[in-house]
């Protein structure tokens, strides 16, 4: 191989690198809207279970004092 071949090749894959390198931070990107969008739902989903427990306490007349059942998330 000649030095002219060997520094296209080195080019090449440094521009091959790049690319991959852009593609990466465009998944990644990806990804942490992807988890914002799935905490905020969590976050929702929380909330409304939370809402629909007190709702039961309230309908059950069970006490709503005492200590707080654990939960999956602690």
């Amino acid at each position: 191989m000649s030095a002219g071949e060997k520094a296209f090749g080195l080019i090449k894959t440094a521009l091959t690198m790049k690319d991959q390198l852009d593609g990466l931070t465009k998944d990644l990107d990806a990804l942490g809207s992807r988890m914002t969008r799935l905490t905020d739902s969590h976050v929702a989903l929380r909330d409304r279970v939370g809402q629909i427990e007190g709702f039961l306490r309230a309908a059950t007349g069970a006490p709503f004092a005492g200590p707080p059942q654990a939960r999956i998330e602690e």
